[in-house]
């Protein structure tokens, strides 16, 4: 079991699966990642809504009965990660800080 400070509600399991997931967008797709300096907010928001309903995806095949029992469970972690690594690299960018 990992240990946490009482004030971290994020395990760090948590946390470097969402910067494995930035890094690997940002060097998949570079300067057209959340992190690229020709995307425009609207691009940022496109790419997240992609993310999200990703989600929304996985949860009407899961209510439809279409998603192997064994795996939704991890299939519903990918894409939660990629929509917190998504939002939080439109963060950085926000922030000015890029790679």
């Amino acid at each position: 079991m990992t240990q946490q400070s009482a004030y971290l509600v994020l395990s760090d399991l948590t946390l470097s699966a969402v910067q494995a997931e930035a890094t690997r967008a940002y060097l998949l797709h570079g300067d057209h990642s959340m992190l690229g300096v020709a995307v425009t907010e609207s691009d940022r928001l496109a790419i997240l809504a992609e993310e999200v309903g990703e989600v929304a995806k996985e949860l009407n095949e899961d209510r439809l009965g279409n998603l192997d029992p064994y795996d939704w469970r991890d299939r519903r972690v990918k894409e939660l990660i990629q929509v917190a690594a998504m939002a939080l690299s439109w963060v950085e960018a926000l922030e000015g800080r890029r790679p």
